[in-house]
């Protein structure tokens, strides 16, 4: 059959059913008497073996054959997994890993299952234990008789029913055959194996000539994605008329059997979903901004214009726009589940490979944030937990002689903060060695040796985000080359976001990244400078005010503005956007405003000539090296054509550097 067409969708149930796998396996090393995650386990590899057996990828289905023995072997002893299998296994799964996303690149596999086939017959041959498959049951179980065939197997009936929803008829038609003839032999089916390249009903049923009891055989049919209902009886006994249906050999009583044919009537109680490809999604949120945009245009226009029950009728517009873009937006937000579920994994390997026992805890995984922004924040939370794991966590030993348990506690933790979501790391380690990371400024020239003594908490914390810096004695596979806390905050910034890191010496150390719930479309507040028009988070303004109603007052040759509560650094917008805020002859305007603006750790006043309003932005990024001296991090499109810059409130209250002029830095070498 032609499966091209199926082929997105196979590879997207892959990638799903091998992150569960993952993440299965390791539970299991940790609780090896959970019986529910071996059945897990069992009914996912199953089915993934019979999607790359449909497809035609020979070698994905027959390294999953044979992890299925093992899994297999493990139902029926019941003991945990050595550290031994666990490795096998999690081999396996990251070769398959692999050839799904060479399937993905170039359509083929490029998998030789060989030498893991071998490791994976050489774990069941060494834990095969004839002893105990001869060790004598207290209670027998006789099992129903079914009516046999020649020699001695009977013959069930299957009658399974896809779900109302299912997208690929076709192929979960050839999976249940092909799950069938895993577990006995097809004698007969509707559809035919030759016709069910044409299939597009509901109804498989198979009649099977096999030596497993009814429950395996149902539990076999069961684990195909999109099969709603399983029903498996002995067959009867009289002749089956060729071409005519299945006949069960018990009566099913009507409302079963209504319940099993009705339109999904076994999905009532579950959500429906439907497969949608991102980049459709994209589209939409792309025609959506631009709604917003012309919405706003005319809004304008209406102001302007004198029309009765135009003002009526563009209220219910933008009542009606914005739950549209409501709704739009929510359809775009995913669980943050889905990139925690890389972790357990992760934090197994590093933890086994520094010889840590680490025990990860994950908190909030419901919370839903905007597509783009999961897809973009798996990198730098990698970063952080290895550095949690590497830098933080001590060893056993050292645990208990500092009177702790030997196992660290990993806590990666997610939740909404108003219209952002915060994120958050968090280890019980050793905390940030402030006179240590001195020492290692100094030597390597970022701060001179006669500051070393003043670095407190703070600035030791600021450090760690200079490029090329790292603690490490030694370049390993995990720490040492420099490149990682600065990279975290390059890649929030871009996402509009914040970092903050909070330490207690010999306590541990929390991390806490702020990211809008999207990045497609935000409030700002819109200020002009220069003569030009820039947009500020409405999330990051904290109030406004006239310049005139406030003293200011100049500190150690800073310009200060003095509020009732505080005095903060005043700084001229035209100045910190810099080129792009206009020419000399635009920047001569009056400031007349203040936009108080909260940054990374501390406020800042942000004097503009004028506050134009609230506004809705389609954000964009900017070009590579476009006002990369601006403390600017996007741009959107206004309703009149014109140009608006974002601002990035970090950098327009952030220090360059927290100890050592911008002339006196010395430029480090490239991390490589």
């Amino acid at each position: 059959m032609d499966t091209s067409e199926y082929l997105p969708m196979f590879l997207a149930e892959c990638r799903e059913n091998l992150l569960e796998l993952n993440l299965a396996v390791v539970r299991l090393e940790e609780a090896p008497e959970d019986r529910q995650t071996v059945d897990a386990i069992f009914r996912i590899a199953h089915s993934l073996k019979g999607m790359a057996a449909t497809m035609g990828f020979e070698g994905m289905a027959a390294l999953t054959h044979k992890m299925e023995d093992v899994f297999e072997l493990l139902r029926q002893r019941g003991t945990g997994l050595t550290g031994e299998v666990v490795d096998v296994l999690l081999a396996c799964l990251d070769a398959l890993s692999a050839a799904v996303d060479t399937i993905d690149a170039d359509g083929a596999e490029s998998l030789d299952p060989s030498e893991l086939v071998n490791r994976l017959g050489a774990l069941v041959r060494d834990h095969d234990d004839p002893v105990a498959v001869a060790e004598p049951v207290e209670e027998v179980v006789v099992p129903p008789r079914l009516a046999e065939v020649g020699d001695g197997r009977v013959v069930l009936e299957i009658h399974a029913v896809l779900a109302e929803d299912a997208q690929m008829p076709a192929v979960r038609a050839f999976q249940v055959l092909a799950a069938a003839g895993e577990v006995g032999d097809v004698l007969r089916s509707t559809p035919a194996e030759s016709d069910v390249d044409g299939f597009d009903g509901r109804i498989v049923e198979v009649l099977l000539a096999t030596d497993h009891e009814i429950e395996t055989v149902a539990a076999a049919i069961r684990s195909v994605p999109d099969v709603a209902d399983a029903r498996v009886a002995e067959a009867t006994a009289g002749p089956v008329h060729e071409g005519g249906p299945l006949q069960a050999v018990e009566d099913l009583d009507a409302p079963a059997l209504a319940s099993a044919r009705a339109p999904g009537a076994r999905r009532g109680a579950q959500h429906q979903t439907v497969r949608v490809d991102a980049e459709r999604l994209d589209d939409l949120m792309h025609l959506m901004g631009e709604l917003v945009v012309q919405r706003t245009h005319v809004e304008a226009l209406s102001q302007e214009a004198d029309v009765p029950g135009l003002g009526q009728a563009m209220q219910e517009l933008t009542r009606s726009s914005h739950a549209l873009q409501a709704m739009v937006m929510q359809i775009r937000m995913i669980p943050i589940e889905a990139v925690f579920m890389r972790f357990p994994r992760l934090v197994r390997d590093v933890a086994v490979k520094l010889g840590k026992q680490v025990e990860l805890e994950l908190v909030g995984k419901d919370t839903e944030l905007d597509r783009t922004v999961v897809d973009a924040i798996g990198d730098p939370l990698v970063h952080l937990v290895r550095n949690s794991l590497d830098h933080g966590l001590e060893t056993p030993a050292d645990r208990i002689a500092r009177g702790k348990p030997p196992t660290g506690r990993l806590t990666m933790a997610a939740r909404h903060a108003g219209g952002s979501i915060a994120i958050t790391v968090s280890d019980d380690g050793t905390g940030i060695d402030a006179p240590r990371v001195a020492a290692v400024a100094v030597e390597r020239g970022l701060i001179p040796a006669e500051q070393a003594a003043s670095i407190d908490m703070r600035a030791a914390i600021e450090l760690l985000f200079t490029p090329g810096f790292s603690t490490a004695a030694e370049v390993g596979a995990l720490s040492g080359r420099g490149v990682g806390m600065d990279a975290v905050r390059d890649k929030i910034r871009e996402l509009g976001g914040e970092v903050t890191v909070t330490s207690v010496v010999g306590e541990g150390t929390v991390t806490e990244i702020r990211l809008p719930l999207t990045l497609a479309i935000m409030s700002a507040l819109l200020v002009e400078a220069g003569g030009r028009p820039f947009g500020i988070p409405l999330q990051r303004v904290e109030r406004t005010m006239r310049l005139d109603d406030h003293p200011i007052r100049s500190v150690a040759g800073r310009q200060m503005l003095v509020l009732k509560d505080e005095a903060l650094p005043l700084r001229r917008a035209v100045d910190v956007f810099g080129a792009a805020a206009g020419n000399a002859a635009d920047a001569e305007a009056p400031d007349t405003h203040v936009v108080i603006v909260r940054g990374l750790e501390r406020s800042l006043a942000l004097s503009v000539s004028k506050l134009i309003g609230q506004r809705e932005l389609v954000t964009r990024p900017l070009p590579p090296n476009v006002a990369q001296d601006a403390a600017v991090s996007g741009a959107a499109v206004l309703s009149d054509g014109g140009i608006v810059l974002l601002a990035d409130c970090d950098a327009l209250t952030q220090n360059p550097h927290p100890t050592v002029p911008a002339g006196e830095r010395p430029v480090l070498p490239a991390a490589v």
